[in-house]
């Protein structure tokens, strides 16, 4: 049995035969890409890292709205935007970078899987934000930053109403501090915190909602989110 094929029957993830195939080709796309965009090459290790890690905690805690904007943030190479965009084709998704060559490879994996719910975006996240101002109901962010600095990122970007999901290790129980401090700053309230094990490591999976608009001073310039935190050093 196909190793990705054991895992979504151990995890109970249901998809369609469509999805599980796009999935498998994606983890071949990216572990035999040129450009080095991960330094995960086994198979095994990228199925389990990349794919289910990025899949499991939406299809174990959220229920998300049809047709509605999700963008991925410091989306690298496709992680988790391109897992997600296969299992929830009914969403239309962003996923933005600033580097071109990780653009230029999840632009080569989107016309691949063919995903025609996917756009991408070479940009700052400051910069983006400005000309994309609460235009997504839906972000996330992977990998990218301490978990008040993603939240900076995101507050712009987001509808008033709009949900922020964060995937942490086990320094959220650190960090949490900080994000509660930056939350009030920039009017989110944290919804749920999930706390569960996979692949015999502790993962969270935080929930934000955005309850006001984002003060006008936001964005911040370039750099400043990680210069001066809000949610202090």
């Amino acid at each position: 049995m196909n190793f990705l094929l054991r895992l979504l029957e151990k995890y109970e993830i249901f998809l369609n035969e469509n999805s599980y195939n796009k999935l498998n080709k994606f983890i071949d796309l990216i572990i035999n890409y040129p450009v080095n965009l991960t330094a995960i090459k086994d198979v095994e290790e990228a199925t389990k890292s990349l794919i289910i890690d990025s899949i499991f905690p939406f299809i174990k805690y959220t229920t998300l709205n049809s047709n509605s904007k999700f963008i991925d943030i410091g989306t690298g190479g496709g992680i988790p935007g391109i897992p997600l965009s296969i299992v929830f084709p009914e969403i239309n998704f962003t996923l933005l970078d600033s580097i071109e060559k990780k653009i230029k490879a999840v632009s080569y994996f989107k016309n691949e899987l063919n995903l025609i719910n996917v756009n991408t975006f070479c940009s700052r996240v400051e910069t983006f934000s400005k000309e994309n101002a609460s235009s997504f109901d839906y972000a996330t962010a992977k990998a990218v930053s301490r978990s008040d600095i993603l939240l900076e990122y995101a507050a712009p970007l987001l509808k008033v109403n709009g949900t922020l999901f964060l995937y942490k290790g086990p320094t959220y129980s650190e960090e949490k501090k900080y994000l509660r401090v930056a939350a009030k700053k920039i009017h989110f309230d944290i919804i749920d915190e999930y706390n569960y094990t996979l692949f015999e490591k502790e993962r969270y999976f935080i929930v934000l909602k955005k309850v006001k608009e984002t003060p006008s001073s936001f964005p911040r310039k370039i750099g400043m989110a990680i210069k001066k935190p809000l949610g202090g050093m």
